[in-house]
């Protein structure tokens, strides 16, 4: 079969993987067609599965695995020393990443299957449809092809820094291959033309495509600012490119559910084991057991 004549083909002469690329913290492996490999599942909150051929890598966000079959293994390293685990974690990702690699015997597959930390949309990409550079929200990222570089990506300007919702630090994900990035809630795309201007709420932002600006704007109109719930500034994308947004971003239902939880902490909000739903007590209940004993 064709698969298993391109494994045949994977090692040389002297044992070396061939036809093979190597990351910029020498990573050596073959490239994955995720068009035929990647399967995503799932409705409002997805998953995503990939097989992997012999001596094909995913490298992929730690702590994302739900399982992999027999014959995948799994590497977990800072990607290329403490410096390159430092700036990840600037970008909001992990200090470590995840290799699998699948070591199996030519003509045979096996399976990864990665979640997500929050109720997620995942979208895959290929980064050189985009400028070649793709800058998301900070720990937007789930996996991506082993030749995919994780940098920061800072604000241009003080003020988008500090007022644009997502920092002075996003994600830049540059490199060959693909990635898949995961959105909060329903995930809309929109194409923006020469010059054209798209202002969003703050944390509404997934990523962008190079090419695209980003900057913050001050809301006009002081009800506007007061009672619109935005706040003093929206952020402002301006084109060529493309865009992705997010319809729920999580800073904004943990804030949501944080402000509903009651100051005094948890109250009775949790019924305690042993002490019963309707607050009777041992006496009312021992009160109610005699009296129907005794009709």
């Amino acid at each position: 079969s064709s698969s298993s004549s391109s494994s045949s083909l994977t090692k040389g002469e002297g044992g070396e993987i061939t036809n093979a690329a190597t990351s910029a913290d020498g990573v050596v492996g073959l490239p994955i067609d995720f068009d035929v490999s990647s399967k995503i599942e799932g409705n409002e909150s997805q998953i995503v599965t990939i097989e992997l051929e012999p001596n094909q890598v995913l490298r992929a966000e730690s702590g994302a695995m739900m399982y992999m079959t027999e014959g995948v293994t799994m590497e977990t390293t800072t990607g290329g020393g403490m410096s390159a685990g430092f700036k990840r974690m600037m970008t909001g990702q992990n200090a470590f990443i995840s290799d699998y690699r699948y070591d199996g015997e030519p003509g045979t597959k096996g399976l990864v299957a990665l979640g997500t930390d929050f109720p997620s949309k995942i979208i895959r990409l290929d980064v050189k449809d985009y400028g070649g550079k793709i800058v998301c929200q900070k720990g937007a990222l789930l996996c991506a092809s082993h030749t995919i570089n994780i940098e920061m990506e800072f604000a241009k300007k003080m003020t988008a820094g500090f007022f644009g919702g997502e920092g002075f630090v996003l994600q830049s994900l540059t490199g060959d291959g693909d990635v898949f990035v995961k959105a909060g809630g329903t995930l809309i795309r929109r194409d923006l033309g020469d010059g054209e201007i798209l202002r969003i709420s703050s944390g509404c932002l997934v990523g962008f495509s190079n090419g695209v600006e980003y900057d913050i704007q001050m809301m006009p109109g002081i009800k506007n600012v007061m009672f619109g719930g935005e706040g003093l500034f929206v952020t402002t994308l301006t084109g060529p490119g493309t865009v992705w947004l997010q319809g729920q971003p999580p800073s904004r239902m943990i804030s949501e559910i944080a402000s509903r939880v009651p100051g005094g902490g948890l109250g009775l909000a949790l019924p305690i084991p042993g002490m019963g739903g309707g607050g009777g007590g041992d006496s009312e209940g021992g009160e109610g057991e005699s009296e129907g004993t005794s009709t």
